[in-house]
């Protein structure tokens, strides 16, 4: 009796309290403002359906207001970096990105003279910016919003980019004096963490612009063979995983290409040679553990992406499996905490069935592994001459990367439950790729050009497992909305674009695929809020 009078009944939603975004998808809408959950989770606009003219300002005036001062801000400061470049940066300049000057002062808001400001238009007489020109240290972000975009960054970046030791990370940044790498990653990290953000997309451009001058200024000067800061590499990784999500496609791949060549350089394929095993495995405490397992985990992400960036394409791979000497990563709890543990090599961990020290990242990496073996696949049998040899060899092969990963998801699913992958953007995305890359085998067998009666069997057989694997695919795809848009893995639209692919090809398998694409498209369009490579790939 007390609880129910102390605990008021729920209230029913009130008759056309539901928003318009709701009402197209026809959801429960919890009538939240400014933003219910359901268009929070999607990252639309929220606009709350009317019945009847309000009275007042009409609805939406102060949001399309602020959204123009936004990109009024958002043109000025292209403006001021550009003007940047164009010229020789003056004292009053570089007090001001560095601080010293606050906006209103710098731009003669405060009754100052503002002849010096960055607004100025360029004349033909300004020189060119010389080669070496170094850029400020700082950006212009109060300090408030720097902390907030950390903590954007380790909770919606850092589960698909696990390359940071959080502790370490807010250690070195509150140093007074620090490398131009790290600054280049700091304002890397602030980048892509204003994507996960609608509130801060006002300073995404900007910041990017000026992540992408400094790394470039940073490589200008720098003529060494090798690179010692892992966080310059770390930032490259952290710019084209931007550049794919936000610019365009073509200018991710030339910044992913980039970033390989400099994971080369710096033979971060080889952190774990079999020559130190020995003293690595004894002599762990006097290690720094925790920047060699960075340097690790880098590696595996970018090692991952070239993966998925090339199989869309079908395109040769940069980091090549057979030259990697890099134990895989630790447990997430472990590297944060600075617990040292000690994992196995990729060769012996994909084809064993132990499941300690398992984690989603390593298992990612095995998927993204054999995706690569995939890939390779079917190069080789383009390559390969035609002989009696050939289709025995071919097959041999295709049956051997199918059980792999027959074998590598049946452990996903009995170690990470259906509830554990609905929450968790590497699993889920790791399960979707195990998906798509059953249905790239299935490509590859359609693309041979000597399909006998022997083989025909196998390869009708082969074609019912594609149709299972994107069935399931289209299941996976009704948990993203579980999962904020803005968390989920940036190659996500990969697999969803190649089970279309399959769908539009084999309609006379199944008479639900129309419903079954729409679905899919429906998950692609709903991406393109926060991912530009979902724009690309929807047909």
């Amino acid at each position: 009796m007390e609880s129910s009078e102390s605990t008021p009944p729920k209230r029913r939603q009130r008759p056309g309290a539901a928003c318009q975004e709701c009402r197209r998808r026809r959801l429960r809408c919890d009538g939240q403002q400014p933003q219910c959950e359901a268009c929070f989770r999607t990252g639309v606009e929220c606009v709350p359906a009317q019945s009847h003219a309000p009275r007042g300002p009409k609805k939406g005036h102060l949001r399309a207001l602020e959204t123009r001062l936004g990109e009024l801000e958002q043109k000025l400061l292209e403006q001021q970096q550009q003007n940047l470049l164009l010229s020789p940066p003056t004292t009053e300049q570089i007090d001001f990105l560095d601080g010293s000057t606050n906006l209103d002062t710098y731009l003669g808001l405060d009754g100052s003279d503002s002849s010096n400001s960055l607004l100025m238009p360029p004349t033909l007489e300004d020189p060119a910016m010389p080669p070496e020109l170094e850029l400020p240290s700082t950006f212009t972000l109060p300090e408030s919003l720097r902390s907030e975009l950390d903590q954007l960054y380790f909770e919606r970046t850092h589960p698909f980019v696990p390359f940071l030791n959080r502790h370490r990370y807010l250690s070195q940044s509150r140093l007074p004096a620090k490398s131009e790498s790290q600054i280049c990653l700091q304002h890397a990290m602030w980048t892509i963490a204003s994507v996960s953000s609608a509130q801060l997309c006002h300073i995404r451009d900007s910041t990017y612009e000026y992540t992408r001058r400094m790394l470039e200024s940073l490589e200008a000067k720098d003529n060494r063979s090798e690179f010692a800061d892992i966080e310059h590499v770390q930032a490259r990784v952290l710019l084209l995983v931007y550049e794919f999500m936000r610019t365009n496609h073509q200018r991710g791949c030339i910044s992913a290409g980039r970033c390989f060549r400099l994971i080369q350089l710096m033979r971060l394929y080889e952190i774990d040679p079999p020559e130190n095993v020995a003293k690595r495995q004894g002599d762990a405490e006097l290690e720094d553990w925790i920047k060699t397992e960075c340097k690790r985990r880098t590696f595996w992400v970018a090692y991952s992406l070239d993966r998925f960036i090339n199989m869309r394409h079908e395109w040769p791979l940069t980091l090549n499996e057979q030259d990697v000497f890099v134990r895989l990563p630790a447990p997430e709890e472990g590297f944060q905490s600075g617990k040292y543990v000690e994992m196995g090599f990729l060769s012996e961990a994909i084809t064993s069935t132990d499941l300690a020290g398992a984690s989603p990242f390593a298992e990612l990496i095995m998927i993204a592994t054999i995706c690569g073996r995939a890939l390779s696949h079917r190069q080789q049998s383009i390559a390969e001459p035609v002989s009696s040899l050939v289709p025995q060899l071919f097959w041999d092969r295709h049956e051997c990367l199918y059980t792999m990963l027959k074998a590598r998801y049946n452990i996903l699913v009995v170690q990470y439950p259906a509830a554990m992958q609905q929450t968790d953007c590497m699993l889920l995305f790791t399960n979707m790729m195990v998906q798509t890359t059953v249905l790239y085998l299935n490509r590859v067998i359609e693309s041979i050009p000597w399909e006998t009666v022997d083989n025909s069997a196998l390869i009708l057989d082969f074609k019912q497992k594609a149709l299972i694997a994107a069935q399931e695919t289209v299941n996976l795809t009704t948990w993203l909305p579980d999962i904020s848009y803005f968390k989920l893995h940036p190659f996500t639209p990969l697999p969803l674009a190649l089970c279309v692919d399959f769908f539009n090809s084999h309609r006379y398998l199944d008479e639900s695929v129309d419903f079954q694409v729409e679905e899919i498209l429906e998950a692609l369009r709903n991406l393109t809020n926060v991912n530009n490579l979902a724009q690309v790939y929807l047909p």
